[in-house]
């Protein structure tokens, strides 16, 4: 079944297509058929002639709805707030296209000194155009308003609702359970509860079943693809509720507290008030949809243009490790990427080939097994190079948090709370906390590394990206910040 966000998302881009034709399809109308405008008015225009034009105006249209964040879920959301957004992208389209039709003769003309007529800066046809733009936001605005009242309307039936789980079986999970039945709109629907209390399997709360324990959450997710989760044991010590994080915090969910347990959490991690509903979600990804997939473009941009451009040092590296020890030039290693999901990570081998011979363990200060060639390497982050095919292939980005062993992982879950959110972002090439500190030599050293990558999770955007990758050119050619 189709979930309804991705629904939503269907139906919105078709009606803003079909909203911006019936536009394009009577701005034609008037300016060669209706005789509105004097200086454009014929008839023998056929619609076939103009069309293609009309495609790519739509298209225009939608790419600057996209970076507006107009493709976002919006069901659950103030329709008054969107359809203000909606005005703003429709104005700025507005101001574009006047730019497109006029501004090569305004500045033409402002270069030759030419004076500026009235009848071209209140021409006849810029009227039409403002009524263009004014009928684009009310149907695009009109249609869209149709298709949530629909969509709402099938939740309220029970279609397309998400899956929710409920940690704890307590008065604040069961309140609510209930207020989520009573609103079927909102599009949550509760599917159980889970609770350590309750050993013996279905078992009923509240009219709801007991799946499982907090032990059995991956298995839940996985069989019945909830897509969040509500801790609601009001009970439970800040140690029981670090302890359910650890398990849930690297799946692909919304992490979601009721008020009376935030203040339990409080000061530990960002949280972002849940719109029209009393809970606070807990590891909220707030970069903007259409920014997500501006990166990926970046990334595999900017990869492709560092392979190129970084082959001759590449190549470089690739004779200087081989004339040092005769060893291979490369190693891999399998890596722990986004949710989990592992992946083979390559790069230049900066060790002596024996260096794991006792087992994995941290490099440290000054580290014997590092060879002369490896610590220029490390130094001056060429042996992260090789790592390109990664970002290309998908499994890293060019920003991001480190990524780590298995064997780490599992060994750092259990010291450090919510080390394993970082799996909650894609492994990056370079990363705010890679630049800010030099590489991990102690448990120390991943808890501040952590504090960097989380600093980074509730503030990604584009922007923030750009700044590291300007840090990371300087790092590199300085070795400042670098081990």
């Amino acid at each position: 079944m189709i979930r309804a966000t991705t629904l939503e998302r269907i139906l919105v881009v078709l009606s803003d297509f079909a909203a911006l034709s019936i536009c394009f399809a009577l701005a034609f109308w008037v300016q060669f058929h209706s005789g509105w405008i004097a200086d454009k008015f014929d008839p023998s225009k056929t619609f076939n002639e103009y069309w293609h034009m009309g495609l790519v105006l739509n298209l225009g249209w939608l790419l600057l709805f996209t970076c507006a964040g107009l493709y976002r879920s919006w069901l659950l959301m103030s329709r008054t707030h969107q359809i203000l957004r909606v005005l703003r992208a429709v104005a700025l389209g507005i101001v574009l296209v006047i730019v497109g039709l006029f501004g090569a003769e305004f500045v033409g003309k402002v270069f030759a000194n030419s004076p500026l007529s009235e009848g071209y800066l209140y021409g006849s046809r810029f009227p039409w155009i403002f009524i263009y733009g004014g009928l684009a936001m009310m149907l695009v605005a009109g249609f869209r308003m149709a298709i949530y009242w629909c969509l709402r309307g099938f939740l309220r039936l029970g279609y397309g609702a998400n899956n929710i789980l409920v940690l704890g079986a307590t008065e604040a999970g069961q309140k609510i359970a209930d207020a989520l039945a009573k609103t079927p709109a909102r599009g949550q629907r509760v599917i159980g509860f889970v609770d350590e209390r309750f050993q013996v399997m279905d078992h009923k709360f509240a009219g709801y079943p007991v799946l499982g324990k907090y032990s059995d959450l991956p298995a839940l997710v996985k069989k019945h693809k909830v897509s969040g989760i509500i801790i609601a044991h009001d009970s439970a010590s800040p140690q029981e509720i670090m302890r359910v994080l650890v398990w849930i915090c690297e799946l692909p969910l919304h992490i979601y507290i009721v008020p009376e347990l935030y203040g339990v959490v409080n000061g530990q991690f960002k949280a972002n008030l849940v719109y029209g509903f009393e809970l606070q979600e807990l590891f909220a990804f707030t970069m903007p949809l259409w920014q997500v997939r501006v990166k990926r473009i970046l990334d595999i941009v900017f990869g492709a243009f560092l392979g190129l451009f970084s082959l001759p040092v590449c190549i470089l590296a690739a004779i200087a490790i081989k004339l040092e020890d005769r060893g291979p030039v490369f190693y891999s290693q399998e890596r722990i990427g986004l949710y989990g999901k592992p992946f083979t990570v390559y790069k230049f081998r900066t060790m002596r080939t024996d260096a794991e011979k006792f087992g994995a363990q941290w490099a440290t200060k000054d580290d014997p097994r590092i060879t002369k060639v490896g610590k220029f390497l490390r130094k001056t982050r060429i042996d992260e190079l090789p790592q390109i095919f990664c970002v290309l292939k998908g499994d890293m980005s060019m920003v991001g948090p480190r990524p780590e062993r298995a064997v780490f992982i599992g060994k750092l879950r259990e010291k450090i709370p919510f080390y394993i959110s970082r799996l909650k972002m894609k492994p990056g090439l370079t990363g705010w906390a890679q630049v800010r500190h030099h590489y991990d030599t102690s448990i120390e050293d991943v808890q501040i590394k952590l504090q960097y990558d989380m600093y980074y999770f509730e503030n990604m955007s584009l922007l923030l990206d750009f700044q590291i990758l300007v840090r990371t050119v300087y790092v590199v050619l300085t070795g400042k910040g670098a081990q």
